[in-house]
């Protein structure tokens, strides 16, 4: 059975602990992941993170996107 996939893992970790401030290293231990592998999402997703200090960024909500069809419904 495949593993799933690491950014997939990292999203559901940052979504159950958004507004807290976290370290790269804890969300790599915590996932048996690299330290590279959280930073290179962290870089990619950089609206879900704000940085507080040098080596510490704080988890933000993902802003919920609304598709319209259409004739104006959603």
């Amino acid at each position: 059975m495949r593993t799933p996939n690491k950014s997939l893992l990292i999203e559901k970790y940052i979504n159950d602990r958004i507004g807290q401030d976290i370290k790269p290293m804890d969300i790599a231990n915590t996932l048996s992941c690299t330290v590279q592998t959280v930073y290179l999402f962290i870089r990619n997703n950089k609206n879900r993170f704000s940085p507080v200090t040098r080596g510490v960024f704080k988890i933000i909500a993902v802003e919920n996107q609304l598709f319209l069809n259409t004739d104006g419904t959603i």
